[in-house]
């Protein structure tokens, strides 16, 4: 398989995450707000606003290959936020421990996946690449 195509099957497999995740937030709204309230963010009804606003807007930005390594940028920043606010497994003990250590890790890869998309670019599929 050729690297643009890579590229491009990347980009659907991390911008879709981010992207399904904000729109599912904003259509459970008082969920979203009460999982913010619950890790005990501050306002958390803005938190989940500036939350659903990155995942959109970075998701979109992925997937598309449009300012990509903005979006990129902004999702990996908030993927190590999210991992640290409401994942970090140190401190907790048995299987909450273990979960969120998996959870994690699996944040790890995804922040692994930014960097390597950020490196490479959105490839000739995305927009960017159609830009002059």
């Amino acid at each position: 398989m050729n690297r643009d195509v890579l590229l491009l099957l990347a980009r659907i497999g991390l911008g879709t995450v981010f992207l399904y995740s904000g729109l599912d937030k904003l259509a459970h709204w008082s969920g979203a707000v009460g999982e913010a309230a619950a890790l005990g963010l501050p306002l958390p009804a803005a938190a989940m606003a500036a939350t659903i606003l990155v995942q959109v807007a970075g998701g979109a930005s992925v997937l598309l290959g449009l300012r990509m390594r903005l979006g990129g940028a902004l999702l990996l920043l908030f993927t190590v936020a999210a991992t640290l606010l409401a994942h970090w497994p140190f401190g907790l003990e048995g299987a909450a421990f273990q979960q969120q250590l998996t959870v994690s890790l699996e944040h790890l890869a995804i922040v692994g996946g930014f960097l390597a998309l950020i490196a490479a670019g959105s490839g000739r599929f995305g927009l960017d690449g159609r830009r002059g």
